[in-house]
Parts: structure tokens; C-alpha cells; sequence
């Protein structure tokens, strides 16, 4: 028979105590091993304490003798799951530790065979005025041995965290420290091991152990450790919101029995319809209520977090982004008071954009603070303002100070990268309660998808401020620019005339110096010695070079004014090649080189194209080969691919730099070193080839391994 006197409330109220806590703390999270093993460190006292209820309260010797010892295993593992609670708190990874908690539970259960079946570890009792105490066997040393190891290697862990968590994890250090201060509470509640020898005080640990119990609860509380939520749950709302309506369809079945029995069927089929629709504003109605009056608010993150990135999307407005994020917190956390600022880097300062709720008078801007920047909002952490207080980094900041007196309890930063686009201040909640770790999970989520939608918008509303101001700049420019556009147009007429001009009468007497130089040469004027004719052919050659030069002019002109005509016919290409190929051969036989002509494997078909243009382009990078090969080979290659026909000149001249290649085919553009080649080269035979292979359909290109290892030209028209 139980009887209740004042030696054995302590114990009971611990026990039931322990036994709430960590039910409450094990049903937050089932899945969590840090919340388990807690549950476990519960357990094990509780079932500790309550034990020692019983025998206070008891005056059987012969129940005494039993329950010592049943009791006593929740003794034995209460260091065994309070290190396996810390492996799991810390997220220790060494296998030392691991193998630690392991080796605790061997040695543990061991004492427990003793203690349950020999009297080696708990030899009977001793009989005080208060009440019946274990009294310690041969074995009980050792296990006061292992509770000595494993509290030192606990706190000797807490230590090293702490000691690294200081200014790398704030939140960390202060729910550590306070964890830390619990635990040696709990340590002093060993001093109840010496009545365990014959010492007959009350064992007054009791004492130690409530004060541990309210460290540890006001951990959980306000540093949100294990974020623990003693509240209603849905199942709850769910389940009161059926109770109403069975309650209400029960009553009116009743009295609908008393007075239209006869309608009973039609009665049941109303009840049923009206059931259904009235539910759901009935579990509505209780869901305002738990999150006004209870400690959290009852939200779905999933679908906050997804009903938000929805609206986000729609919009490229900051001030409907500032809404549908008010909208959305307020309806999941129930703040009373909501803000966003936007980050000035030139001012390092906040400027209030939005603002619901905040009483801040007339002040719009806060300067940026160093500390809180650097350790929270640079790092994208958020602030908790009742956490921060508390830290001695913080004692007396003035920013600190600001925000606990404009009642923001949450600062969340919005950053893109490195960049800070801004805040979101929160005030507290409607119900009271304190922001969560789910809540600030999803607070994180929420500042990183507003911090994109944000930076979009103010840069969507500067483009668009800045394509009013072009607008007006550009109306103003465009007047200059059509008065200017009349004379440009002139000035280019007059500049195609006049090199049009030009290379016509040019190529006139040139192609007469051609023509008598030619005679000369030939004999037609008589004999000549062999310097003359030395001296007439470099004239001839260098005659060649101006009428080329002008012809590319000519093309040129032609081609930005687009006049350039093309006479289009059928034209047999493999002809064409040999032809200039018979053309070409004399200048490689000066140079000794090699000069072939691979002849396709299968005839080229006949295609339209302008003959006079692709021949020049053909003629013209041969040329090219021969004027920079110094000694070896050119070889010419034609062949069909698919529906294109590829000509390629590859030769095993100076090669091409690969930061020559991008400029090739640019207008009065050559590559580094070709001048000491051939010095008269002017950069516009490339040019032109690309204009007149690009006219036909085609593409032009370049190939090369780099500088003195040869290289490829190539061009490819369609066959149509």
C-alpha cells in the first residue's frame, strides 16, 4: 500500500516530470536518434525515480527487497543512454565513441544480471526513517568507476564543442552551454551514492534532479533545442472538428426523434449532407484557434513553401512580391507584425519598403551593423533577436537594442550569392509562442526564393526606369542622328563613286601596262637581255598585284552597297580547279615546290554558280598556299559530301596561330609573321572569298595545328 508523506513527492513529481518530457520530446520527432536517445535518458530516470516512490512510500520489507534492485536498473543506465544521448547530440563521427556506446550498454547489462540475480552489485537494503535505501555490494565500485568515465568523456565533448562552436555556431554554443550547466546538475545528483554505504541523510540529489529537469526544459523552450512542441496537433484539430459534428448530428437526430420520427430516413440524409459541408469551415474554425491560443502555428511547409514559389513566379513587381510574402507568413505563422528592407550598398544602410504592423514612427532607415552583418547576415543566418541578447558579443548593441524595441524577434536575410538584396523583420506571434525550428526552416527557404524574386524585380523596375530615360535620349539622339544619317549617306555615296571612279580607271591603264608588258616579254619589240627581261617581269608582277588590289576594291565597294551582280550557270568545278591549278603551276615550279591536284574519287556533279566569283576564291587561296610555303607541298582536293562540295587547299607552309584564326577572314586583317613571307599581302583576299562563298550558300573556314606545322583552307557550296 502506497503511502504519500513528504519524503517521497520529490521523486514522484520528477518522475512524472521525465516521463512527460520525454514523451512529448520523442513524439515531436520519432524518426530523430537524438530525440530517441533522450526518450531513452527519460525513461531510464523516470523509471529510477518513480521506483524510489514506491519504496518511500512502502512499509513491506519483503516488497523492499525486490524493488531495490528492480529499481536500480534505471540506475545503471543512466550514464549508458545520457552518452549515447550526447554521441547523438554532438553527431559525433569517431568510432571511438561509437564503439563506446556500444561497449556502455555490454557493461551495463552485465550489472544489470548482477543486480537482478546476486546480491554482488545490490546486497539488500538499509532501513531509515524515511524510507528503504539499496545498499551497495563488492561490484557497486566498478559501476561507480564507469559512471566516473563516461561523465568525463561527456563533458570532456561538450567541452571541445563549445570551445569550437563560439564563434563559428552561436545558436550551437548557447544551447550547449546551457545543456553543459543541466548536465552538472545532474552529476551533483551522485552525492546520493553515499547513502548507498550506510550514510543515513535523505538523499536530497532529488533536488539536482528537478533543477536539471528545468535547465534542460528551458533549453528546449528558448533555444529551441530538439524543437520540441508541446501543442496541438492536427490529428487533434481533425479529431475535435469530428467530435463537434457528431455531437451536433447526434442532437439533432435526437430531438428530430422526438418530433418527426416519421421523416427519419429524409432526417438522416439531410444530417449526412449537412455533415459534410459544414466540416470544413468547422475545422477551419479550430485551426484559428490552436494557432491563436495555442504554442504553434499548424502549417504544411510543403505546401507554404510551394503555394509561394507559384505566386512568386507570376510577378516581376516588388511591391506584390512584399504582399504575397506577408500573405503567406501571416497565414502559416500568425505575425502580428511584418517588414521588408532592401540593402543600399553605396549607404551600407537598410531602407523599409513594406511594413505591416511595426510601430517605428518616422524612421525609414537603419544603418548596417558590422558585427550582426559579418557573424549572421553575410553568412545567411538568421537572427533571432531574444537569442542574440543573450550573447555576451551583443551586450548593449545599439542594432540589438533597436530591434527588441521596435518588437522585430526575427531578422531572415535575403541574399543572391554573396549579395545582400535585403530583410525580413518579424514581429511576434499572434499566439505568443516563439518561432520554431520549422518555422525557421522554412523562413529560410522562403528568404532565399524571395531574395531571386526580389533582385528580379528591382532590376526589371531599374531596366524600366532606364528605358524611359533612353527613350527620351534616344528621341533626342535620333533627330541628330536622321540629320546626320542624310549627310553619312552622302559622304558613303561619294566614297563608293569615288572608289568605283577610282578602280575603273585604274584597271584601264593597267590592264595596258599588262598588255604591252606582256608583248615584251614574249619578243614582240625585239630581243631582250637577260636583266631586262629579270626587270620587266618583276614590273609584270607587281602590275598583277594592282589589278588584283583594285579588283578586291572593286568587290569590296560592290558588296557593302550591295551592287555586286552574280550570273549563276552551270558550272563543272573539277574543270575549274584544273584550270587554275595549269594557271598556278609556273609560280610553284619557281619555288620547287610540290603542287597536286587529287582528282575526285566520284565526278562532282555540275552545280550553279557564279564562275568568274568562285573562280577568283579558288585562284586565290592556291595562291595564298604557294606565296606562303617556303619548300614542300600543296595539295588540292575536291569531293562531294552528302549533298555540299568540299575544295580544300592544304599545304605544309608557316602555319596559323590559333590567336590569328578568329581575324582571318576580316576585312584588311593578316596573321603575325605572314609580312615577312609575303610583304605585299593587303588582308583582303580572305575577305572577299568569305563574301563571295557566303553569297553562293556556302561556308569558308580554316584549319591548322599552329605556327610552322602547315595549313588547311576549305570551302563547301551546297549541290542544288
Amino acid at each position: 500500500m502506497v503511502i504519500f508523506n513528504i519524503y517521497n513527492l520529490l521523486p514522484l513529481i520528477s518522475s512524472v516530470l521525465f516521463f512527460v518530457l520525454g514523451f512529448f520530446v520523442y513524439s515531436k520527432n520519432r524518426d530523430s536518434k537524438v530525440n530517441f536517445s533522450f526518450f531513452l535518458v527519460c525513461l531510464v530516470t523516470f523509471w529510477w525515480q518513480f521506483s524510489w516512490f514506491v519504496l518511500f512510500s512502502s512499509s513491506s520489507e519483503f516488497f523492499a527487497l525486490y524493488l531495490v534492485k528492480i529499481g536500480y536498473v534505471g540506475i545503471i543506465f543512466i550514464p549508458v543512454t545520457f552518452f549515447n544521448f550526447f554521441v547523438h547530440l554532438l553527431d559525433l563521427k569517431k568510432r571511438f565513441d561509437i564503439y563506446l556506446v556500444y561497449l556502455a550498454y555490454l557493461v551495463g547489462t552485465v550489472f544489470t544480471f548482477f543486480d537482478l540475480f546476486s546480491n554482488y552489485f545490490i546486497e539488500g537494503f538499509y532501513q531509515y526513517s524515511w524510507g528503504y535505501y539499496p545498499k551497495a555490494g563488492i561490484l557497486h565500485p566498478i559501476y561507480l568507476l564507469l559512471l566516473f568515465l563516461l561523465s568525463s568523456r561527456i563533458i570532456y565533448l561538450l567541452y571541445i564543442e563549445l570551445k569550437e562552436s563560439r564563434y563559428s555556431n552561436i545558436y550551437k554554443f548557447s544551447q550547449l552551454k546551457f545543456v553543459l550547466a543541466a548536465l552538472i546538475f545532474y552529476i551533483f545528483s551522485a552525492s546520493d551514492f553515499i547513502v548507498n554505504y550506510g550514510y543515513g541523510f535523505y538523499p536530497f540529489g532529488f533536488v539536482f534532479i528537478l533543477i536539471f529537469l528545468g535547465i534542460f526544459g528551458y533549453t528546449i523552450i528558448t533555444r529551441r533545442l530538439m524543437d520540441v512542441k508541446m501543442v496541438m496537433r492536427r490529428y487533434s484539430v481533425n479529431l475535435m472538428s469530428l467530435t463537434v459534428i457528431l455531437l451536433l448530428a447526434i442532437t439533432i437526430r435526437y430531438i428530430s426523434d422526438l418530433y418527426f420520427s416519421q421523416y427519419s430516413i429524409l432526417i438522416d440524409f439531410f444530417i449526412l449532407l449537412a455533415s459534410i459541408s459544414a466540416y470544413p469551415s468547422i475545422r477551419n474554425y479550430f485551426y484559428h484557434l490552436s494557432n491563436k491560443y495555442f504554442f504553434s502555428s499548424l502549417y504544411d511547409s510543403s505546401e507554404v513553401i510551394a503555394g509561394l514559389s507559384d505566386k512568386l513566379r507570376s510577378t516581376l513587381e516588388a511591391e506584390k512580391i512584399y504582399e504575397y510574402i506577408f500573405n503567406t507568413l501571416s497565414n502559416a505563422f500568425h505575425v502580428k507584425a511584418f517588414g521588408v528592407l532592401t540593402h543600399k550598398e553605396e549607404g551600407k544602410n537598410y531602407i523599409i519598403q513594406y511594413n505591416q504592423g511595426f510601430k517605428i514612427g518616422g524612421q525609414n532607415d537603419f544603418l548596417e551593423d558590422e558585427k550582426l552583418d559579418k557573424m549572421f547576415i553575410k553568412q545567411n543566418k538568421i537572427i533571432v533577436t531574444e537569442e542574440v541578447k543573450r550573447l555576451n558579443l551583443f551586450e548593449k548593441n545599439p542594432t540589438v537594442e533597436l530591434l527588441a524595441k521596435f518588437k522585430v524577434e526575427i531578422l531572415a536575410p535575403l541574399n543572391v550569392k554573396d549579395k545582400t538584396i535585403g530583410l525580413i523583420a518579424l514581429g511576434p506571434k499572434e499566439s505568443g509562442d516563439m518561432y520554431n525550428d520549422e518555422d525557421l526552416k522554412v523562413l529560410e527557404v522562403i528568404g532565399a526564393q524571395a531574395a531571386i524574386a526580389l533582385e528580379n524585380a528591382l532590376l526589371y523596375k531599374e531596366t524600366k526606369n532606364f528605358n524611359i530615360k533612353l527613350e527620351k535620349e534616344v528621341e533626342k539622339a535620333t533627330r541628330d542622328l536622321r540629320k546626320a544619317n542624310v549627310q553619312l549617306k552622302k559622304l558613303d555615296a561619294a566614297k563608293s563613286e569615288f572608289i568605283s571612279i577610282a578602280s575603273h580607271q585604274l584597271r584601264t591603264p593597267l590592264t595596258v601596262i599588262k598588255g604591252y608588258i606582256s608583248m615584251m616579254l614574249e619578243g614582240n619589240f625585239g630581243e631582250l637581255t637577260k636583266l631586262e627581261l629579270e626587270s620587266l617581269e618583276k614590273v609584270f608582277e607587281s602590275n598583277e598585284r594592282l589589278i588584283q588590289l583594285v579588283e578586291n576594291l572593286l568587290n569590296i565597294s560592290r558588296i557593302e552597297s550591295g551592287r555586286l551582280q552574280f550570273d549563276f550557270k552551270e558550272v563543272d568545278l573539277n574543270k575549274m580547279v584544273e584550270s587554275v591549278m595549269e594557271e598556278l603551276s609556273g609560280n610553284a615550279k619557281k619555288k620547287s615546290l610540290i603542287l597536286q591536284y587529287k582528282t575526285p574519287v566520284k565526278p562532282v556533279p555540275i552545280i550553279k554558280l557564279d564562275d568568274e566569283k568562285i573562280r577568283q576564291v579558288v585562284m586565290n587561296l592556291i595562291d595564298n598556299a604557294i606565296k606562303y610555303t617556303k619548300q614542300g607541298s600543296v595539295t588540292v582536293k575536291l569531293e562531294q559530301r552528302e549533298k555540299k562540295i568540299k575544295f580544300s587547299v592544304a599545304d605544309s607552309g608557316m602555319g596559323i596561330r590559333p590567336e590569328d584564326m578568329i581575324n582571318l577572314f576580316k576585312k584588311f586583317s593578316r596573321g603575325k609573321g605572314t609580312s615577312l613571307v609575303h610583304t605585299e599581302g593587303t588582308g583582303l583576299g580572305l575577305y572577299v572569298a568569305r563574301m563571295m562563298i557566303e553569297a553562293h550558300h556556302g561556308k569558308i573556314w580554316a584549319e591548322s595545328d599552329g605556327e610552322g606545322k602547315g595549313s588547311k583552307f576549305c570551302f563547301e557550296l551546297p549541290v542544288k
